[in-house]
């Protein structure tokens, strides 16, 4: 059922006889499971699931554009949605709509006990995305790519140590560049309490603006593979200080390492209110970059 205020938005048109559902697009279930770019994150029963598609259909131009647009649109139960970004197919995703989170999209998750592998993919599987949506999961390289050239987005990595305290480290932009440039990561400000990890220079570089790497294709500035030898894909310099997906010990400053490993990791984003855009922008790793508001 489309909302009263569309309707009412459309008076004049629907005084001379037309509709408001004239300008709209519906979708029913079924069309929608085969437009998802990323079903093969979700089976059937999870499809059944998302919890802002009625078996009715939906209507594509009222679909959520991010998680939290569907936090806006009054919903506060997290778990699996479809948002349908612009100029993107629809994406299933996980949204944590909790009041702290208050529309995050979930780009990334480890959870203890998941035995699913993040060291054993390739550039592809990277690309394209693999795990459980509602478990560990990476939503994929071209999936984050497509929503966060849509506006600006803050990032969240969430930690969790092995004490099971929480660290964070919010970043005011994230951008992930395309395929053709490597999948470059560029961030803004770092607040937080776990360390910036990310943007500062240290003896292993800098992750900021890195391409990404895997096993089968090494971006890295170290002479031999990061990927492989730490057994996951990430931004590499030479080679972290930071790392969340690997089938090792997840890494992060001095929060998460051997001694102290950390057993939950996230990568969150919602729109945000900064903007880092280096000038000129930069190839990857060139040089840091200028962050402004």
């Amino acid at each position: 059922m489309v909302p009263q205020w569309i309707c009412c938005s459309f008076f004049l048109l629907t005084f001379t006889g037309i509709t408001c559902n004239a300008f709209l697009t519906h979708v029913t279930r079924q069309e929608l499971y085969h437009q998802i770019a990323n079903k093969h994150l979700i089976s059937e029963a999870q499809f059944g699931q998302l919890i802002n598609v009625p078996t009715s259909g939906v209507y594509q131009e009222l679909v959520a554009k991010d998680c939290r647009a569907v936090y806006l649109n009054l919903r506060r139960r997290s778990g699996l949605y479809v948002i349908w970004p612009k100029n993107s197919p629809p994406l299933a995703v996980y949204c944590d709509l909790s009041s702290d989170g208050a529309g995050w999209t979930v780009l990334q998750r480890k959870m203890p006990g998941d035995h699913t592998s993040f060291g054993s993919h390739d550039w592809q599987e990277y690309r394209d995305g693999f795990g459980d949506l509602q478990g560990s999961h990476w939503l994929g390289n071209e999936l984050i790519y497509l929503l966060t050239r849509q506006s600006a987005f803050t990032v969240r990595f969430l930690l969790v140590d092995s004490q099971d305290k929480q660290h964070y480290a919010d970043y005011s932009s994230f951008r992930v560049d395309s395929e053709a440039s490597g999948y470059s990561l560029r961030l803004g400000e770092y607040s937080g309490n776990a360390g910036d990890a990310l943007t500062a220079w240290n003896e292993t570089g800098t992750h900021d603006n890195m391409k990404f790497s895997t096993r089968d294709k090494d971006n890295d500035r170290w002479d031999r593979n990061c990927a492989a030898e730490l057994k996951g894909g990430w931004w590499f310099h030479s080679c972290r200080s930071a790392l969340l997906n690997t089938d090792g010990e997840v890494y992060w400053g001095d929060i998460c390492h051997e001694k102290n490993p950390c057993k939950t990791t996230g990568i969150m984003i919602k729109p945000g209110r900064k903007n880092c855009s280096p000038i000129p922008l930069p190839g990857a790793g060139d040089y840091y970059p200028i962050h402004y508001s």
